[in-house]
């Protein structure tokens, strides 16, 4: 090994998305390759191409990186969207601030500055492997207990198909526990997670926990599963580290 590959390790991946609706079980409707780097420091940097085939056919790339905590960084997000260009953005986060300088169809030139909230905040790219550190990086120490966050993200849709740009709303995390689980990729020691939506007013209480996620109990913090279940699923189905 060289002395420039020692001080960095890398994974290479797909992540399939199929359906977990009674009607069309386990169709394929997109998936994901990525790149994760890994700096001696603990810093990361993932690189993640994303296709949603489903009406209006998504295509994102997407550019995050983190610190050894897992504390967003800076990111950079693509999006086509119908067979068009929807919209490119670029993301910093310091101490006090999120900034994004974004271009899209609709909206041509735009900037956005937020301050950073004092409570835990995550960044959203909507990439799966965006999704597990966005979660990780916030996620309370203790099985059961949930934690109030402010998520900033590229687009409140669903499919990550507007914008790019920078919106906010309230979430909530919990951990459920540390869990072994198979997937085509292989077996994992994983850190189960689940999250939703808050009410502003009501707070966790208020909260739909309604998306499962399943990241590697190790520094890289990998999607290996993650569902919203009765509706989809997403599952690491190749890995190689080098």
């Amino acid at each position: 090994m060289t002395p420039r590959q020692a001080d960095r390790s890398t994974l290479v991946g797909q992540i399939a998305y199929l359906s977990d609706a009674d009607a069309d079980r386990g169709r394929q409707h997109g998936g994901e390759r990525f790149t994760i780097t890994r700096h001696a420091d603990g810093r990361m940097v993932q690189r993640a191409h994303c296709r949603i085939t489903d009406a209006p056919d998504v295509e994102r790339d997407s550019v995050f990186a983190v610190d050894a905590n897992l504390r967003p960084q800076d990111a950079y997000v693509r999006i086509d969207a119908g067979g068009g260009f929807t919209g490119t953005a670029w993301y910093t986060f310091s101490s006090e601030q999120a900034e994004c300088e974004a271009f899209t169809a609709v909206d041509g030139r735009v900037r956005i500055a937020e301050p950073i909230p004092a409570e835990p905040f995550a960044f959203c790219c909507h990439a799966l492997v965006g999704d597990a550190w966005m979660l990780a990086g916030v996620a309370p120490l203790e099985d059961g207990q949930r934690r109030a966050v402010t998520l900033l993200t590229s687009t409140l849709n669903k499919q990550g198909a507007t914008g790019p740009t920078l919106a906010t709303k309230a979430y909530g995390v919990e951990r459920v526990g540390v869990e072994r689980i198979r997937v085509p990729a292989g077996e994992f020691d994983t850190l189960h997670l689940c999250s939703g939506e808050v009410d502003h007013a009501d707070g966790l209480e208020s909260a739909h926990f309604s998306y499962h996620i399943w990241v590697t109990d190790d520094p890289f913090r990998l999607a290996v599963l993650s569902s919203y279940r009765g509706k989809a699923r997403y599952q690491l189905t190749m890995l190689n580290k080098s």
